[in-house]
This record gives structure tokens, sequence and C-alpha cells, in this order.
């Protein structure tokens, strides 16, 4: 089974059989972040489309041989195929994608994947609020999905400097003028996941963070 994102922005399951001969090497195409054409045929009595052939668009040749990328192509297709729905369409959700990916490759920076997360909340229905400009004495409210001088009365929300650190990166976007160790990259990530889990469904018990974590432990 493979999921793919498709040009009208709705994620795609497909079915993908044999991994011997040419179809090795269309099975090599299907890697994670990988932009691609796919040829498809739906046979007699069943509900999903099989793979024909797959063709290969852009070269991805550092995020697939540069560890931390790989790593971070892992994870950011795992959360991209949790937080959508089948077939649901996203207008401009394909173009995002691979521009932001266009951009992993040519220009790696370890807050790519911070940034894209955040930039990515615009396209599900989530995109946190920036309104209130003083960066040293507002709280993040995870739950209402914005910015506010006063400390909400729930537990959802971030302190005054991690949430100082998310509003920097929301206002940066990607340029990565934001400089952070990887602790506050740990936690920022953290956080972000945070608030995902709180708005979208099935953001949980993901496969690939562990090796994120890992990597920039």
């Amino acid at each position: 089974m493979v999921k793919v994102l498709t040009e009208k922005g709705a994620l795609e399951t497909f079915v993908f059989r044999g991994s011997k001969g040419a179809k090795k090497g269309m099975l090599a195409q299907l890697f994670p972040l990988n932009e691609v054409e796919i040829e498809t045929y739906k046979p007699p009595k069943s509900n999903l489309a099989s793979v024909r052939n797959v063709k290969a668009l852009k070269p991805r040749v550092s995020i697939r041989t540069n560890m931390e990328q790989t790593a971070i192509a892992f994870f950011l297709s795992e959360i991209i195929a949790k937080s959508l729905k089948e077939n649901d369409a996203h207008p401009n959700l394909f173009e995002f994608v691979s521009s932001s990916i266009d951009l992993f490759e040519e220009r790696y920076q370890a807050n790519f994947h911070l940034i894209f997360l955040l930039r990515f909340t615009r396209y599900l229905g989530i995109q946190p609020t920036v309104t209130f400009e003083d960066h040293t004495s507002s709280f993040f409210d995870l739950s209402e999905g914005q910015f506010t001088i006063l400390r909400p009365v729930h537990l959802h929300y971030l302190e005054i400097g991690d949430s100082k650190r998310i509003k920097q990166l929301l206002e940066d976007g990607f340029n990565f003028k934001v400089e952070l160790n990887n602790p506050e990259r740990s936690v920022v990530l953290e956080n972000i996941l945070r608030y995902y889990a709180l708005h979208i469904e099935g953001i949980a018990n993901l496969k690939s963070l562990s090796v994120l974590k890992e990597l920039f432990t």
C-alpha cells in the first residue's frame, strides 16, 4: 500500500505489487517526499487502483543520502499522512509541499521541519493567530491557537520563553534566521506536536519520531 499526496492536494492510497526487476526500480522511487509521476489502473472487483508505472520528476539526491534529511523526510511524510483525510482536497497544498521540499533538497537547515510543520497548519485549517507584538510577555494558547498576554486558565499553553520561539519561527518562515541549539529544537518540536495533537485526531505514536529525537539530541 502506498499513500500519495496528489496534485489536487489530496491523500490517496494505491496498491503496489511486485518488488523485482523493473518493479524494484519503481519501488525505489517511492521514497518519502520524492516527487513522482504515477500511472495507475483499477483491476476489476477492486476498490483501490494499482500502480503500473512510476517516474521520478525531480532528483532528491541530498534527501536520500544525508542521514538527517532522510530521517526528517520519513517524519514529515508520516505527519502528512496522519494529518490528512483520504481524498479530502486541500487547495494549494501540493504546491506548498513541492516548493518546500525543493528548498529542503537545495539548502538543508536544521530548523526546516519545525518551520514546515508550523506553515503546514495553514492548509489544515489550524494556523496559529499572531496578533500580539510583544515577544517577551505573551503565552501561546495551544487550545485556541493564539498568543495572549493573559495566562490561560487551562493547562494547554506554553510559557513565555517557549511561546517566543514558536512566534519567532512563525514570523521568520524559511528565512532561517532563528538560531536554536539541539535541546531547544527538541522542545520546540514537542510543543508543535502538542499543538497538532490537540487539533488533529490521530497524531500520536509517530514511528519516525524516535529516530528524529536521536539525531537532534
